[in-house]
């Protein structure tokens, strides 16, 4: 009886040990899956890639062509319009060819406003477009950087970005709604001179 009792102690305990062994392999297995290695993260900064990007630069100086050229127009319609109104001011009041001239003022008034609300649309939108075109190529350049040098993820990192003038609330809550990230370590790899050198150098090439 006791010899009975001592070999299934032995095999319990072993059976016991073999289980203690298995939930040790699986529980390392399962922490070696869970902490196998950090994920490789890079930071760029947006405001300064837009600072040192070339492409960035020729296009703001190009809008700004554009601009003046809409505000030149504008301004010759302004004068058109006020030297019309200056010669209805020498018409005798009252006269038929007072009203006559003071309506052909009031339509080109009209028009001038509608064109006026035209080009500014136009201007807004041809500026929205560069900036998504170019905004995909800063994405394209990030991309590129990351494969070749082996970053698994890149943040947009605003961290450096004044706070929020808190007197200004519209702007404070424009500013934290759009954050992307709060705090980076000053050891951080930051790959914006990377994308900057990519993208001028493509830019260059004429890609």
């Amino acid at each position: 009886m006791n010899k009975w009792i001592k070999v299934n102690a032995a095999t319990l305990l072993a059976c016991a040990a073999v289980a203690v062994a298995m939930l040790t392999t699986v529980r390392a297995s399962a922490l070696s899956r869970r902490f196998a290695s950090p994920t490789p993260v890079a930071v760029v900064d947006w405001i300064a890639v837009t600072d040192k990007v070339n492409e960035w630069r020729e296009m703001e100086a190009q809008l700004k062509k554009i601009e003046d050229g809409l505000v030149e127009e504008a301004n010759a319609m302004k004068k058109s319009l006020s030297d019309l109104q200056e010669s209805i001011g020498v018409l005798p009041e009252g006269s038929e060819s007072r009203q006559k001239e003071q309506d052909r003022l009031n339509r080109k008034q009209l028009e001038a406003e509608a064109l006026l609300n035209f080009m500014k649309a136009k201007m807004a939108t041809e500026k929205a477009r560069r900036q998504v075109r170019l905004y995909q190529k800063i994405s394209d350049a990030v991309a590129k950087v990351a494969e070749r040098d082996g970053w698994s993820i890149v943040l947009w990192d605003d961290s450096k970005n004044k706070n929020p003038d808190l007197a200004k609330l519209n702007e404070a809550a424009e500013l934290i709604s759009r954050r992307q990230v709060f705090y980076v370590r000053k050891d951080a790899v930051d790959i914006t001179d990377e994308v900057v050198l990519l993208m001028n150098n493509e830019f260059s090439a004429g890609r």
